[in-house]
C-alpha cells in the first residue's frame, strides 16, 4: 500500500528524517513508536503527502505520491494529525458533514460520540475531540489510514477502545499509528517500526524491536521490559542514562 525508499526530508537547516525505507502492506496494524524528535510525524506527513521529499521516493499502491491528483489522493488515504483546530465555530455534527462521506451510525457508536453531535467542536476536551476527529477521518472508507498519536488525549479504557477499534479495521486495511505508550504498541500493533534522530533503528514484530537493547539504543536511557498479557509494560529502568550503542551502524538494527 504505501512504500518509501531512502525518504529524506530537510528543514530549517537540520534532518528531521533521514534516508528511512518503510513498507507497508494492503492489512496490518504498523506502529511508529521512538523519542521525542525522532521524525514519527514527519513520516507521517510525508506519507500523506503534506510534507515534501528532499530525496529518496515514495510510492502509494504502486504509484508515485507525487503522480496522485490530491482528490484521488484524499480518496485512498485518511490523515488524523496530532491535533486540529477549526477555523468556523462548528458543531461536531457541522465538521462530519465537511468529510468525504458521511460517518455511519455504527462508526459514531464506535468512536463514542453520538452524544457530542450538538456540541460546539471547540467546546470538547482533548480526548472527545479526537474520538470526533478519527470518525470524521475514517467515514470514507480509506484503504490506508495514517493517525499520529490518536491516543495521547484519551484515559486508559479509550485508548484500548480506540486500539481495538484500529486492529479491527486492519485486518482488511493498512493503518500507520504513531504512538508514545510502548505498552499500547507491544499490545496491539503487528509490526513496530522504531525511530531516532530520523532514522530507522528497527521494523518488525514488537517482540523483536521492543527489546531493552534497541529501545536503550533509541532514548539513550536504560528501558525495563516487564512482560504482561496483553504485551508488555515499559519503565525506565534504575541506573540513569546508558550510552548508544551504534555497533550495527545508522541504519536497520539486526532485528529489522
Amino acid at each position: 500500500m504505501l512504500s518509501m525508499r531512502r525518504a529524506t526530508v530537510r528543514a530549517a537547516g537540520r534532518t528531521l528524517v533521514d534516508a528511512l525505507d518503510l513498507d507497508v502492506p494492503e492489512r496490518g496494524l504498523v506502529g511508529l513508536v521512538g523519542p521525542n524528535g525522532a521524525g514519527k510525524s514527519t513520516v507521517l506527513r510525508a506519507a500523506a503527502g503534506l510534507q515534501p521529499l528532499c530525496a529518496g521516493d515514495a510510492t502509494l499502491a504502486g504509484r508515485p505520491l507525487a503522480r496522485w491528483p490530491r482528490a484521488e489522493r484524499a480518496r485512498r488515504l485518511g490523515y488524523l494529525p496530532q491535533s486540529f483546530d477549526s477555523h468556523w465555530d462548528l458543531t461536531v455534527a457541522e465538521l462530519l458533514a465537511l468529510a468525504l462521506a458521511p460517518p455511519s451510525a455504527e462508526l459514531l457508536a464506535r468512536c463514542e460520540i453520538d452524544a457530542l453531535l450538538a456540541r460546539r467542536f471547540a467546546t470538547l476536551s482533548g480526548g472527545e475531540r479526537a474520538r470526533a476527529l478519527l470518525a470524521r477521518t475514517l467515514a470514507h472508507d480509506p484503504p490506508l489510514l495514517l493517525a499520529d498519536e490518536p491516543a495521547a488525549h484519551l484515559d486508559i479504557p479509550h485508548q484500548h477502545r480506540l486500539m481495538a477499534l484500529l486492529a479491527e479495521r486492519a485486518r482488511l486495511r493498512a493503518v500507520v499509528v504513531v504512538l508514545h505508550d510502548l505498552h499500547l504498541a507491544a499490545a496491539w500493533c503487528d509490526r513496530v517500526a522504531l525511530l531516532a534522530g530520523g532514522r530507522l533503528l528497527a521494523d518488525g514484530p514488537p517482540s523483536l524491536v521492543l527489546t531493552e537493547d534497541l529501545l536503550a539504543r533509541a532514548y539513550g536511557h536504560r528501558v525495563q521490559r516487564v512482560d504482561a498479557r496483553p504485551g508488555a509494560f515499559f519503565t525506565s529502568a534504575a541506573g540513569g542514562h546508558e550510552p548508544v550503542d551504534d555497533a550495527h551502524g545508522p541504519g536497520r538494527s539486526r532485528a529489522a
